[in-house]
């Protein structure tokens, strides 16, 4: 009996050593993935895209991305995965369906890491379905993949874009999201806050659900915001004090329906948050 229990107490110990072995942990459309303190990448889940650098329809147990030691953050789309190295340069596998990966290529997919052009200035990455924006350490925004309602910030629409194309001529973005409704939201480091893309219930501009917003187009005049998630048809922002508000439409907006659709951002209770 005491090896049993010594063997279920050392098993236990096992399992929480290991699982305190993830600095970050990442969900995507059916695939989680995860980075270990000794940069190495990990992922479970849904894998038939090449997501998890395997053919595999599912990996039900965590299986090691790749051999690199290297890597500083990742961060999933529905079907594929990217992320950043300590060297500042930026990787993709799985789905490239309309050149969502950015490897100026027209395969479909690939169960390899690719690397996103040779810049070394990459921080951050914010994929949808077809389409994905990163931002660079200069401050600027690049997008690559579907453009077919202005979600890449550029002109004229098109079905695909093979290669990141930067948004704008700014270079004072400090942080990045993108919505599963082809819509990308951006903060500038004065603290306002931008949108570009659909305009499903009126999420940045007002008007039609069928406009689009063709560059990026400043919502509201507060200079204050700090973080965002983005939905399909609603946007949750954080300010400096904490407070969280919401714009768009349906009852996520959590604000008891009224209004039901607003470009006008709305506060969520007066509580001070400090998670969304």
């Amino acid at each position: 009996m005491k090896k049993i229990l010594l063997f279920i107490v050392l098993l236990a110990f096992s399992n929480v050593i290991t699982a305190q072995c993830y600095e970050q942990i990442t969900f995507g459309g059916a695939h989680t993935t995860g980075k270990r303190s000794n940069g190495t990448l990990w992922g479970w889940g849904f894998g038939s895209w090449g997501e998890l650098l395997t053919t595999n329809e599912t990996e039900p147990n965590p299986i090691q991305l790749g051999n690199a030691t290297d890597w500083n953050k990742v961060t999933n789309g529905v079907v594929n995965t990217f992320a950043i190295k300590n060297n500042g340069t930026l990787w993709g596998c799985g789905s490239n369906q309309l050149g969502s990966l950015g490897v100026n290529s027209n395969t479909q997919n690939f169960a390899t890491f690719q690397q996103i052009t040779a810049a070394t200035n990459w921080v951050k990455v914010a994929p949808s379905y077809f389409f994905t924006i990163a931002l660079k350490a200069d401050g600027t925004i690049w997008a690559w993949g579907q453009n077919d309602t202005y979600q890449l910030g550029n002109s004229p629409a098109t079905a695909q874009q093979l290669f990141p194309i930067q948004v704008g001529t700014a270079s004072d973005w400090v942080d990045i999201a993108t919505g599963t409704n082809r819509t990308a939201f951006a903060i500038k480091s004065n603290g306002t806050i931008w949108g570009w893309g659909s305009n499903p219930s009126s999420i940045i501009v007002s008007g039609s659900s069928t406009t689009s917003v063709i560059t990026p187009t400043q919502v509201g005049t507060s200079n204050d915001w700090v973080k965002m998630s983005v939905g399909s048809q609603h946007i949750l922002a954080q300010k400096q004090d904490g407070t969280l508000w919401s714009w768009g439409g349906g009852p996520a907006l959590g604000v008891g329906g009224t209004p039901n659709v607003t470009n006008i951002p709305q506060q969520i209770s007066t509580d001070v948050w400090t998670s969304f």
